[in-house]
């Protein structure tokens, strides 16, 4: 009786065994199945750090819309440049300005592009502007603190150069800068903690702000279109232009307007 129950035990044993296996062999393919899925429903898209608010409610809009998770690199726009053509990788850019895309495509990085919206320089200044700045002169006088973007780095640093250099004042002010900033949004901090009187920023970034500003005329400011490209070395192409499609969709727009920007075209600005 002990022996036929030691087989019956080892038989079962052996049923139980087989079974095991056969769900992990079966379980396997289920799980590469979903990491694909998963990578397949990626983009990877480097913008200006400048645009972040407006782009990250994109990506949550088109992410509840179609699946597709947008995995963004926010930096200035030349360092984004830098580091797509050392990873040569990615799917869609979104610079500070048009001649980012132009320098990409020259060196045969872009698909396709889409103008999306303006990008407009004004002079950031403390509530109630105690400095009295009322012109780009004003920030050259004595004592006053600046802060600007590093004109190496991002468009609004190299804007800033460009205007000051039209005006004759680029080498009056340097006596002035106290900080050059490597993003635009640190020039808000920098603001913030009463580092600097006055900042040369994007109009829109201060829009949901207590920093005021003050315009700076348009024959004299810096006004560019800012577009949004496809990437010649995305290994999804069809997806990223789908993307890059809805960023300059009505809908698209319509989340930037929220945040502060002008969108592309518009009579006041024109093709800046």
């Amino acid at each position: 009786m002990s022996r036929k129950y030691g087989i019956v035990c080892a038989i079962i044993a052996a049923f139980c065994l087989c079974m095991v296996c056969g769900c992990t062999s079966d379980a396997a393919p289920a799980t590469d199945a979903v990491q694909i899925s998963t990578e397949e429903k990626s983009l990877i898209v480097y913008s200006g750090a400048g645009l972040r608010d407006p782009m990250d409610e994109i990506a949550q809009v088109y992410e509840e819309k179609t699946g597709t998770e947008i995995k963004y690199t926010y930096s200035g726009s030349a360092q984004l440049l830098s580091q797509m053509e050392l990873l040569q990788e990615g799917d869609c850019y979104m610079p500070g300005a048009r001649a980012y895309i132009d320098s990409a495509a020259e060196k045969g990085y872009i698909n396709n592009s889409e103008d999306v919206i303006y990008h407009v320089l004004a002079i950031a200044v403390e509530p109630g502007n105690p400095q009295n700045i009322t012109c780009l002169k004003d920030l050259t006088e004595d004592g006053v603190k600046v802060a600007i973007g590093e004109p190496t780095g991002n468009a609004v640093g190299k804007a800033t150069q460009k205007i000051y250099e039209k005006a004759g004042l680029w080498e009056e002010l340097q006596d002035n800068i106290v900080v050059r900033s490597g993003t635009v949004n640190e020039l808000l901090v920098y603001m913030n903690m009463k580092q600097a009187d006055a900042a040369i920023i994007w109009e829109d970034l201060l829009d949901n702000s207590d920093i005021e500003h003050v315009d700076i005329p348009q024959e004299e400011g810096f006004i560019k279109v800012v577009p949004v490209g496809t990437l010649s070395f995305s290994d999804k192409p069809t997806e990223a232009q789908a993307f890059a499609d809805f960023v300059a969709s009505d809908e698209g727009k319509a989340i930037f307007v929220k945040h502060g920007f002008e969108t592309y075209p518009s009579e006041k600005y024109g093709d800046a």
